[in-house]
């Protein structure tokens, strides 16, 4: 997705090669409840309880141990004649529940993963940070969508169906490599200063780079539906290899094109619950 803003060259294509991966201070793990039993006890819970369930077992460590190490992925800009690059590091698959053996990609409230990637120390991503990852990620699958014509999209049995097409679809690759495809993006945007209680979605893209869901606010930040993912992204970031934060860079009226295709966002974050 090349493009012009106020005379920036943005670019896609990076030739830096990026920097090691690092780890991600998740707590420690105190529970090994599976994902699929916790999603068959909790079936029927309305979504402020469920989540509130989901933050105890995020609390417990309970996630599965390749989330905890995030993986490094380049963006590339041009300004003033000169070349710039920034290093962002983001878990390799969407924040879910339970062992490795058996786990639950779980979509959450924005409110939620706001109050998660605070703990860790992370932000959503933007719409140009998912084109990336998309772009970068060693496994990739095509979208697997449910008709909301026949399926309840909300439900938390359809979230574990989901998880399981896309389990089946997925190729067996080690599960610490980037893996894009699967899901559409919650991201933080400029859009978030004027409509504070939507959530801006974005991406699902298909094997030809194409995202299914364009940049969208049209749902409350009650709407949680079985395609959305939660991608942490580090606060802790590198430009042109020295350390700085996802904030300051997206607040820059210059060097936010880095991470930002809509302009500077002064604040990346959502309302916590």
């Amino acid at each position: 997705m090349n493009g012009r803003l106020a005379g920036v060259l943005l670019l896609t294509a990076c030739t830096v090669p990026p920097a090691g991966g690092r780890p991600l201070a998740w707590p420690a793990r105190t529970t090994n409840l599976g994902g699929s039993e916790w999603a068959s006890a909790h079936a029927t819970l309305p979504l402020a309880d469920r989540e509130a369930l989901a933050l105890q077992e995020f609390e417990q460590g309970n996630v599965p141990s390749f989330l905890r190490d995030l993986v490094p992925v380049t963006l590339c800009a041009t300004w003033d004649g000169t070349g710039h690059s920034a290093t962002v590091f983001v878990t390799p698959d969407y924040f879910g529940i339970g062992t490795d053996a058996d786990w639950l990609r779980l979509p959450l409230s924005p409110g939620t993963a706001q109050v998660i990637a605070d703990r860790l120390d992370c932000v959503l991503p933007t719409r140009r940070i998912v084109d990336a990852v998309w772009q970068q990620a060693a496994v990739k699958v095509a979208p697997h969508p449910f008709s909301p014509q026949e399926h309840d999209i909300v439900a938390l049995p359809l979230f574990l169906a989901h998880h399981r097409a896309v389990e089946a679809a997925r190729p067996p690759a080690d599960r610490a490599l980037l893996f894009a495809g699967h899901k559409k993006d919650v991201v933080v945007s400029p859009l978030l200063a004027e409509f504070p209680n939507r959530v801006v979605i974005y991406g699902w893209h298909r094997l030809d780079g194409r995202p299914i869901q364009p940049l969208w606010k049209g749902h409350t930040r009650g709407h949680v539906d079985y395609s959305h993912g939660i991608r942490f992204v580090a606060r802790a970031m590198l430009v042109d290899g020295k350390a700085t934060t996802v904030d300051e860079v997206l607040a820059d009226p210059v060097r936010h094109v880095l991470l930002s295709d809509e302009g500077p966002c002064a604040s990346p974050r959502y309302p916590r619950r």
